[in-house]
Formats: structure tokens, sequence, C-alpha cells
């Protein structure tokens, strides 16, 4: 044993300094260029990390809700700047067929919305659901089978509510931090139960009653305001027809596209378990 105790660390020597040997011969510049690359690295990262922190904020003052909201690295704050901020939000899907139009047109628009799905309908379409939120879209609940909530008992809201976070447990590995209850109808008990913030609307579409993109761009655009939640459903084509134009009337008149966390983050309203919010 002592033999191979006393040459072992020599054959180590000798390899570790042959092989520095040949890369110092081999890449001699490297003794020279090594450094001063991390040293540019360095300058690089923290005049990054600087120009983050000093931009942040410039929008709207933080609420405390707002340090849960995550804004994805699509929203520049300096586009944000001056604009007048609006959500579009879409209950009732997700729809096999108009959901995934509707997804088209936010990419090609560069716009984002919220989406109040079903539980039943996220189930039947996993990997639309997935896409909504790849996309940076926002995920909300509308329950699982769209019951009016104040109309059943209270067993029966809890069933709702526990077979709805499975569903979209299963699917994205969380559940949604906002509902839309089925209607707008709600009470004490249905708040409690649900132990979310309510999302409400401040614009109605009324696209599930006319079916007609005229009418709907004609409501949208018309009252649209800053701050506003509008509402609309994804599983009308004629809906998907219309919003294209609304996006780009709307931008034309100085609004700009977000999430409603999004929304209640640069308006600085902190977003309440308990609370009920038509606009921002």
């Amino acid at each position: 044993m002592r033999p191979k105790i006393k040459t072992e660390p020599k054959v180590r020597k000798r390899t570790r300094r042959k092989f520095r040997f040949k890369i110092n011969k081999v890449y001699p510049w490297l003794k020279i260029a090594l450094p001063i690359l991390v040293v540019i690295f360095v300058l690089l990262g923290g005049s990054g990390l600087f120009w983050q922190r000093l931009t942040e904020g410039t929008i709207a003052p933080a609420a405390p809700m707002s340090l849960h909201v995550k804004v994805p690295d699509r929203v520049f704050r300096g586009n944000l700047e001056g604009k007048k901020l609006i959500a579009l939000t879409f209950d009732d899907g997700p729809s096999a067929i108009t959901t995934p139009q509707l997804l088209d047109v936010l990419k090609e628009k560069k716009a984002v919305a919220t989406f109040f799905e079903l539980g039943r309908n996220a189930a039947w379409n996993p990997e639309i659901v997935r896409r909504v939120v790849d996309q940076g879209n926002e995920l909300g609940s509308h329950t699982y089978s769209h019951q009016n909530l104040v109309m059943i008992s209270e067993t029966a809201v809890r069933e709702d509510k526990n077979a709805t976070d499975m569903a979209f447990r299963e699917i994205i590995g969380t559940v949604p931090t906002l509902t839309r209850p089925p209607y707008g109808n709600f009470n004490q008990r249905v708040m409690e139960i649900l132990d979310t913030p309510l999302i409400l609307w401040s614009i109605d579409s009324r696209d599930w009653e006319s079916k007609d993109p005229a009418k709907i761009k004609e409501i949208a655009i018309g009252q649209a305001r800053d701050g506003a939640v509008i509402l609309f459903h994804d599983i009308y084509s004629t809906t998907v027809e219309a919003i294209p134009e609304i996006i780009d009337r709307l931008r034309e008149k100085g609004f700009e596209f977000v999430t409603v966390s999004e929304l209640a983050r640069f308006k600085g309203v902190e977003i309440k378990k308990g609370e009920y919010y038509r606009d921002f």
C-alpha cells in the first residue's frame, strides 16, 4: 500500500503540469483575454440591473398585491407610459375551435387578455389552457360548469370549487387566483367559499346577445375608458371576428392591453380576497 500512496501524487502532478503547459502553448491569448472578458461581463450585467431598477415603478406606485403579480417580459414599461390601460376578458371557454383563433389574433396583435375558463371545458382542452398561459395571458376561474352559485347549496358550491381547482391543477400545476362568478351573481356565502377576489366587468360587449361583430365593436370601442374591464366570450366566432379591429381602434385612441392583475398593479390597487372589482 505504501508505494501506491507515494507514487499517486507524482502521477497527478505531472498530468496537471503537462495539461497546463499544453493549454498555455496552444491558447496563449487566454491569459490576457479571459480576465478582460470577465470584467466586461460583470460591467454589462451590473449596468443592465441598474437600468432595470431605474425604470421600474414609473407607471404606477406599487401596491402590496403587485409583489405577487408577475409581469411577463412582453410588457415594456416605456411602451405603457402615458397610455390608457384596459383589460380584455373572455368567459366560458376554452373552445376547441374559437379560442385558438382568438389566441392567434392576440399573438399577432401583441396583446394579452384574461381568460375566465370553465373547469369542465379546460379538462376537455388542456393544451389550449396551457397555450393561454404560455402566451402571456392570465387564467381565471369561471367555476366548473357555469352554475348560478347563488341558487345552489353550500355543499354544491364547495364541490364545484373543488372540481374546478382539481381540473386546473392537473393541467397547469396550480389554481387560478381570480374568479368570475357565472352571470356575475354572488353573495357573502359564495365569496367566503370561493376564497378569491371576484372580478366582474365595467363594460359588457353583449356579444352573447347580438352575435354581431359590428355591434360588439361599437360597444367595446365606444365605451372604452382607462382602467376598464371589458366582458367578451371566446366561444363565439363573431367575437373573434370583432377583436382585431377593436384592438387596432383602441390603440389608435391611446389604449394598451394588460391582464386584470397587471391592470390592478399599474393602477396601484391591491386585489383582496372577499372583495369584488368591476374596474380599476
